[in-house]
């Protein structure tokens, strides 16, 4: 008798993964479609009506081929997961996802999971409520439990997770968030590239891209949870610029350290946001191949930013910035004293100084002098508030959101032979902070946690710059939570 063959040829699985992933698109494809109908129509219509089915008939296949499942339906602020698996977008596709992200974003959403006995009119309810509490502009950092109360009001049977700001269980992505940290740092410099595309082509920046940008920099910056990345983002921002990316790095550090220095003066969320987006943008108008020379950019970049997105108030914020932040000193940081104060914008005067930060510690390859040190950065920037170049609260808040040893700071332990990179914003002498400690060859030998009195400044003329294979050393020490004694 011949043998019966139980092997499943691969063709068989190369076909079903392509279905289930042609069906996880058409879910997004569905869920997007009745959100915008719903937005645009109110329920009743004939077009919700049809979408609904068609939303219907796309998760039916995630509850028959999982069997008593549910669908958990998540967004990270890149992609959309369906059970922790990402959908992939179509090449070429010219369907826009804006409402979904925004009902995602704007709700503060992490996950959404349906049951197989959710009905159709909780699905069309969940979404009405969702979007008339997008209507109310309420605070971000209570949008979530208001939605979620009128959700339990009205009985509707939809999980919801919470955008992890908060430290909990709930997962906002699934990277963690000292992964989310460099993957958002990094994301920051490579669209750098795709907004200076538009502008070639006189089309609008896509401003939604640049606002999940900051809005997932000021959720880690502001978390007040252990494991907040605001010391990594510091740390990152404070590394030299990457090969062919100086102007990318630059206004990516100025965001970062922009929406530190606001949260140290205790601005709201949609404030902070507008400041991101501004410094993000304040230099746009420069060339991508500017290595750091004196270029004359004010003007063009309030030209660009008014014209191509003139509706947004971010933008708009973004525009006066770009056009008013050299006003009190130049594009190599020379200060230009003006016979009277001359303020930007209260946002703009933050950016002003977070910009003027890193234009003079960063090393620029048109400057064949050595950047100045952190410290002296710091104290430069309040003589010159002095002299009615920058605002006192703005250099304060710097101050405040950066520390005593900036993140950056090469130092020397007192008593060991031994140097010290700060990853950590040193605040008072009564709370320890942590460096990096390297040997006499600049290698990194580990964590240390240490009292501001344990680190001595090194001398004016003695400069270092880092190694590659140490930088990179000191940034996956971020995944490490062991600290030693020096």
């Amino acid at each position: 008798m011949n043998e019966i063959k139980n092997a499943i040829s691969s063709d068989f699985f190369e076909s079903a993964e392509k279905i289930e992933k042609a069906k996880m698109y058409d879910f997004s494809i569905a869920f997007n479609a009745l959100v915008k109908s719903l937005k645009l129509y109110g329920p009743g219509n004939d077009t919700v009506e049809k979408n609904m089915k068609k939303f219907r008939d796309s998760i039916k296949f995630f509850f028959v081929s999982k069997t008593g499942e549910a669908v958990s339906f998540s967004f990270d602020g890149n992609d959309f997961y369906i059970n922790d698996e990402r959908i992939k977008k179509k090449r070429g596709s010219q369907i826009s996802f804006d409402d979904l992200e925004d009902f995602f974003i704007l709700l503060q959403i992490s996950s959404m999971t349906f049951q197989p006995s959710t009905k159709n009119s909780s699905i069309i309810n969940f979404i009405i409520l969702g979007l008339d509490t997008i209507k109310k502009n309420i605070p971000q950092e209570s949008v979530f439990e208001h939605f979620l109360d009128l959700m339990k009001t009205n009985d509707i049977e939809i999980g919801l997770s919470k955008r992890d700001s908060s430290g909990s269980k709930d997962v906002y992505s699934i990277l963690d968030k000292k992964q989310l940290a460099r993957l958002l740092y990094r994301s920051m410099i490579d669209d750098h590239h795709l907004f200076k595309a538009k502008i070639d082509e006189k089309r609008p920046i896509p401003i939604r891209k640049a606002l999940r940008n900051v809005q997932n920099a000021i959720d880690l910056i502001t978390d007040g949870s252990e494991d907040s990345q605001e010391s990594q983002l510091l740390t990152l921002a404070s590394l030299s610029s990457l090969r062919g990316k100086y102007i990318a790095t630059h206004l990516s550090n100025t965001a970062i350290l922009s929406i530190a220095a606001g949260a140290q003066l205790g601005i709201e969320r949609d404030l902070l946001t507008r400041v991101g987006v501004a410094a993000y943008f304040h230099d746009i108008a420069i060339p991508e191949t500017a290595t750091g020379e004196d270029i004359e950019h004010c003007e063009k970049g309030f030209a660009y930013l008014s014209r191509l997105n003139s509706l947004n108030f971010a933008m708009m914020e973004a525009a006066i910035t770009s056009g008013l932040h050299h006003k009190t000193y130049t594009f190599t940081g020379e200060p230009v004293i003006p016979e009277k104060p001359s303020m930007s914008t209260p946002l703009g005067e933050i950016i002003k100084v977070c910009d003027y930060y890193d234009l003079v510690t960063r090393w620029w390859p048109s400057n064949n002098s050595p950047p100045m040190k952190r410290t002296n950065a710091i104290e430069k920037i309040f003589k010159l508030a002095d002299k009615k170049c920058f605002s006192h609260v703005a250099a304060k808040a710097l101050f405040s959101a950066l520390g005593i040893f900036p993140p950056g700071t090469v130092l020397r332990i007192a008593k060991h032979n031994m140097l010290a990179y700060s990853i950590d914003v040193f605040k008072n002498t009564g709370k320890k902070s942590k460096v990096a400690v390297l040997d006499k060859k600049m290698n990194f030998k580990g964590i240390h946690s240490l009292y501001p009195y344990e680190l001595i400044e090194l001398p004016d003329a003695i400069r270092f710059t880092l190694p590659p294979p140490t930088i990179k050393a000191i940034l996956d020490s971020f995944d490490s939570s062991g600290l030693k004694s020096p």
